[in-house]
């Protein structure tokens, strides 16, 4: 397949065997926890056909029921897997990346993790475990890009700055690779921010999927979906602002150091995660109205440089799946965003 580059199509996605909230995948958990490793082959081979090249494996390791009782989704050596999973079904969906040309970014951490600014070795302990076990596994692969740090701390907090800090230095001396944040774009970001977490890659969270029921991080208060919507262009050009006051070290002076960052591994890239979801009256995630992901798509487009989803598993389908995760609405979002990738590409759009 040509690769296509259109910031107004989708071109990637977050991936996970079973939803990381049991409570937030209530309507898809019990269905994707039956497929099997020719289902997950199918499905990404579905979501390649409708352009993505790019994964994102958001937690390769589970803590839901407590730290001390750690479960991965891939053959580890020190963690138990999964009961439920269904023969090696994560290294299926690395299978299928590695022949369709895809890449992948494995999840390091977990979103049930100990606090990273609290107990900061700890945390960095378990994270180099899984990501010595996952290079082991799959770092000569063709598919392998780097890591997704898992947990959602925002870089703008003493915590998150702080934390990450120590954590992307102690990841890198394992491996040399790309390193993936997915912070939310309604925390903002500065230069100097991005020059102190030094990460690769930043994949912000648009933030329009909330607006319903309180959420962890306590960002509901501040949120209306319309308003979210609204803000999406003044949002995304400030952040665009940071991204691009990157400098070369050896960059002639006079420089704006007002508005300059120098990271030796070059820019950090700005990435769309668009929320195409949004909760029911339950809390439970449901696909969003296409007319909503569009305009998310259409606002974000001239400013960042991939647009990526949250997430395929759950709240797409293809109509000929054997398996109905997510129900009818999800196969509807499925149709329609292959009709108005066609229609794009067409020129139409």
């Amino acid at each position: 397949m040509k690769k296509i580059i259109n910031n107004q199509l989708i071109s990637g996605s977050f991936i996970q065997l079973d939803h990381w909230s049991d409570d937030e995948g209530a309507r898809f958990q019990e269905d994707i926890r039956t497929l099997t490793e020719e289902h997950w082959c199918q499905m990404v081979k579905d979501m390649f056909n409708i352009g993505m090249d790019t994964l994102v494996i958001q937690q390769s390791i589970d803590c839901r029921t407590g730290w001390d009782n750690a479960q991965t989704y891939y053959n580890s050596k020190k963690y138990r897997k999964l009961g439920w999973i269904k023969g090696d079904t994560f290294d299926a969906i690395v299978d299928t990346a590695d022949q369709l040309g895809m890449t992948l970014f494995f999840g390091i951490g977990t979103m049930y993790t100990k606090d990273p600014y609290y107990e900061t070795d700890v945390v960095i302990e378990q994270a180099k475990v899984v990501a010595t076990e996952l290079l082991e596994l799959y770092a000569e692969r063709p598919s392998f890009g780097g890591w997704y740090w898992t947990y959602e701390y925002p870089p703008g907090s003493i915590a998150g700055r702080d934390s990450l800090q120590i954590i992307v230095p102690e990841i890198r001396k394992l491996h040399d690779c790309q390193f993936m944040l997915a912070p939310n774009s309604d925390r903002m970001m500065s230069p100097t921010l991005l020059q102190d977490i030094d990460v690769d890659i930043c994949a912000y969270q648009d933030n329009v999927g909330l607006g319903i029921c309180p959420d962890p991080l306590g960002r509901s208060f501040r949120t209306d979906r319309c308003a979210s919507l609204q803000a999406l262009p003044l949002v995304y050009e400030k952040l665009r602002f940071a991204h691009n006051a990157w400098k070369a070290a050896d960059e002639q002076l006079p420089l704006k150091l007002w508005n300059s960052y120098f990271r030796e591994r070059g820019p950090t890239a700005f990435w769309n995660d668009v929320e195409v979801w949004e909760f029911d009256h339950k809390g439970a995630l449901i696909p969003a109205e296409f007319s909503r992901i569009v305009t998310q798509l259409n606002y974000t487009a001239p400013y960042v440089e991939k647009q990526i989803i949250y997430q395929y598993p759950g709240l797409m389908i293809h109509p000929d799946f054997p398996v109905k995760v997510g129900g009818e609405r999800a196969e509807t979002l499925y149709e329609q965003y292959a009709l108005y990738r066609d229609a794009v590409l067409a020129g139409e759009k």
